[in-house]
């Protein structure tokens, strides 16, 4: 990427130069245990007060000797016939049930729908499968006590960030092989889908450099595990069946790739899908959405994308 050519939407370079002040230089390189703080830190530093009218309430529960934990959050004069189902970004090593959690209350806010937040095991004391095994989980179970939990059923919808954006794309391929059509529409916010092409590192991009791509891969995915299928979709993942699709990236994102060869594979299968290139924003930009009204564009469509999507359920539209 020509960094001569780079126009960033406003707010943006402000939103840049904070996150490097936090998380600095080759960050990817100090002790994870320091890192997961540096991104607690950064998830804080651009948190604007909760919501008022949203409440949330967490939940534990214990399946085969793991303990697995996920967040609810539900409006006031909240819609009670569709749920979001958020799979959060770290990279699959950093990132908690905290450091998403005011932008999930932001989602339930914005869209009147209830939103679930799911907790799971991080790389590389749990690499691959673990994290989408925990995600699962907390869907089955979520679905499977839907009237006790108190949240809607109807319809179900899934969204997710980065590599929270590669899982959520992941869960909907295992649901479809189980023979379970329960999403009825996916909204990704610059996802990873490939991962192979960042086992020797690459290009840098603003806020996402080859060095930590790299090495989140190999914590995830060591070894030829980067080629599965649900690890990089893009390069052998079936995905007829899936979906109807909103998907944002941003134009100065090295991701961007992704989402364009995604929508492209989508639509060659007949399933509606959206593309939105978000014009000056960079990898994680949704963070910026208080600093920046083109983050807060961003932000908003995508969630226009996930009410238009149970809209369609309640008109009983497909297409």
């Amino acid at each position: 990427m020509n960094v001569e050519q780079r126009i960033y939407a406003d707010g943006i370079e402000e939103f840049i130069a904070r996150c490097n002040a936090i998380m600095a230089g080759e960050y990817h390189r100090l002790p994870i245990p320091e890192q997961r703080a540096l991104y607690e830190t950064l998830a804080r530093s651009f948190n604007a007060p909760e919501p008022v009218g949203v409440r949330s309430r967490e939940v534990a529960y214990e399946e085969n000797g793991v303990t697995r934990r996920f967040r609810i959050y539900q409006k006031q004069g909240r819609r009670s016939d569709a749920l979001v189902f958020y799979v959060r970004g770290g990279g699959f090593v950093l990132g908690s049930l905290d450091t998403h959690h005011v932008l999930m209350a932001d989602i339930c806010a914005a869209t009147a729908l209830d939103v679930v937040a799911a907790d799971f095991r991080l790389a590389p004391e749990a690499p691959f499968p673990a994290a989408i095994e925990d995600c699962e989980s907390v869907l089955r179970h979520v679905r499977a006590h839907a009237l006790s939990l108190g949240v809607a059923h109807d319809t179900l919808l899934i969204c997710g960030d980065s590599s929270g954006g590669n899982m959520a794309v992941v869960l909907c391929m295992r649901l479809r092989d189980a023979g379970d059509d329960a999403f009825a529409g996916q909204v990704l916010l610059n996802p990873v889908l490939d991962f192979s092409r960042w086992r020797g590192g690459g290009g840098d991009a603003p806020l996402l450099t080859a060095g930590e791509m790299e090495f989140y891969t190999a914590c995830y995915a060591p070894g030829d595990t980067v080629f599965h299928e649900h690890v990089s979709p893009l390069l052998s993942g079936c995905f007829a069946g899936l979906p109807k699709a909103y998907v944002m990236a941003a134009e100065l994102d090295s991701l961007r790739v992704d989402s364009v060869a995604y929508v492209e594979r989508l639509m060659a299968e007949g399933i509606e899908a959206e593309l939105v290139v978000e014009p000056g924003l960079v990898h994680g930009a949704v963070r910026a959405r208080n600093i920046s009204e083109a983050a807060r564009g961003a932000f908003e469509r995508a969630c226009a994308g996930l009410t238009r999507f149970a809209d369609d359920r309640t008109r009983g539209t497909t297409a």
